[in-house]
Order: C-alpha cells, then sequence, then structure tokens
C-alpha cells in the first residue's frame, strides 16, 4: 500500500534522511519557512534507506559533482532572502 509522506529537511548543505525502501522523491518545497520533501512510499515497508540531499544557497561557493545528483526544486525561504536549490541523489529523483 502507497502513500504520499512529507519529510523535513534541515536546511543543511549536505544531508541524509531516512525514508521506507525503494521509495521515490518527487518534489520540494517551502512550507511554513521549512524545506519539505514529498516522497511516494510504501507504508508497509519495514526496511529503511538513507537518502542524500544537497542544498545549495544562491552564491554559495561548492565542490560537489553534479553526475551524483538530479536537481528537484529551488525554494524560496524567508520572503525570498534565501533561495535553497535543492539536490537529491540521481537514482532517486
Amino acid at each position: 500500500m502507497n502513500a504520499i509522506y512529507k519529510y523535513e529537511l534541515n536546511g543543511d548543505t549536505l544531508q541524509t534522511i531516512l525514508l521506507p525502501a525503494d521509495s521515490i522523491v518527487l518534489s520540494v518545497v517551502e512550507q511554513y519557512e521549512k524545506i519539505i520533501v514529498y516522497a511516494i512510499v510504501d507504508v508497509q515497508q519495514s526496511d529503511i534507506e538513507e537518502i542524500q540531499f544537497l542544498l545549495l544557497d544562491t552564491g554559495q561557493t561548492f565542490n560537489y559533482v553534479f553526475d551524483d545528483y538530479t536537481f528537484l526544486n529551488t525554494v524560496k525561504l524567508s520572503d525570498g532572502d534565501v533561495m535553497a536549490h535543492v539536490f537529491v541523489e540521481k537514482w532517486r529523483g
């Protein structure tokens, strides 16, 4: 049985969240000044996987290889004062 669940990212540049195995990351949005990831999950799945996300602010320098990530969306925070560009591991998006 599948459902769409939401997960909060904490804003760190590189972070991992735990999702049921074989989940499909759908999107990322701002909700109440928080960065929220939506994913299709199997609610009966007991195995858990670590999914890695990369968050980069506009103007932030970085050394990450984008061959490993898929762009999800740009999220506007603080009335546009902060623009977070969110990527997910390529095989997950």
